[in-house]
């Protein structure tokens, strides 16, 4: 599929369509296309007007509407209600029903940097491909923020894959589940994806180059820079209340 479709609207690749169709879905709302209290198209037109399937445009909306900026109204439609997503609140952002975030960095600062300081010792080229190719995902601008979070936990689990450390590695799968829940909310942060996406860069660039040191080190500052970008909402959630 090439060129524009109707509307300003591109056509998606076959590839993680419906993250894509979400992608797109959210720039409309966020740039007025569809406004706050405007009831989209039937799923049926929009599906056309995507040029994807119904299935497809289903599971998009069900994206968008999860990130805050639609409702479902059954028997009425889908209406979009805010043209930015919706922040997690304080209670959202630190506690869930098992664990708490601080708990969660504890073991990640105890088990990551590790983990990036073996892989430089042991990563192999195909490794480094694979490390190379999720980053290429990663940087894709139309992936939905879930999309996004599936592929950070793909790259860590490559990254502990390369240490050869297959204790390390289920210890790393065992709070993967965690990770996935703290991701999805985290990832809501202002200009937080694009943090991580970096931080992402400059840990693989270390163990690709099989700097030890600086593996170690970047996988340090990739985890104090998620706690400080939470720590700055906290404040700004602070001043508001």
């Amino acid at each position: 599929m090439t060129g524009t479709l109707p509307g300003g609207i591109q056509p998606v690749r076959r590839l993680k369509v419906a993250d894509s169709v979400a992608a797109q879905l959210e720039q409309l709302i966020t740039r007025g296309d569809y406004k706050p209290g405007e009831k989209l198209p039937p799923e049926r037109v929009l599906a056309e007007r995507f040029g994807v399937g119904r299935s497809s445009m289903r599971e998009a909306i069900r994206v968008v509407e999860a990130n805050g900026m639609l409702r479902t109204d059954h028997g009425r439609g889908v209406f979009v209600v805010s043209d930015k997503k919706a922040l997690p609140k304080l209670s959202e952002l630190l506690v869930f029903d098992d664990f708490t975030v601080p708990e969660l960095f504890e073991v990640r600062l105890s088990l990551e940097p590790d983990a990036a300081s073996l892989a430089a010792r042991r990563i192999t080229a195909p490794e480094v491909a694979d490390l190379e190719r999720i980053l290429a995902e990663a940087a894709d601008p139309q992936l939905s923020d879930d999309a996004f979070v599936k592929l950070d936990a793909e790259l860590h689990r490559a990254i502990v894959r390369a240490t050869k450390n297959t204790l390390l590695l289920r210890l790393m799968e065992s709070i993967e589940p965690l990770f996935f829940k703290y991701s999805h909310r985290v990832i809501q942060l202002p200009g937080r994806r694009a943090h991580a996406h970096d931080g992402h860069v400059k840990l693989c660039q270390a163990i690709i180059g099989h700097r030890v040191r600086d593996a170690r080190t970047a996988a340090l500052n990739h985890i104090r820079d998620v706690e400080r970008d939470i720590a700055e909402h906290l404040v700004q959630v602070n001043e508001r209340s």
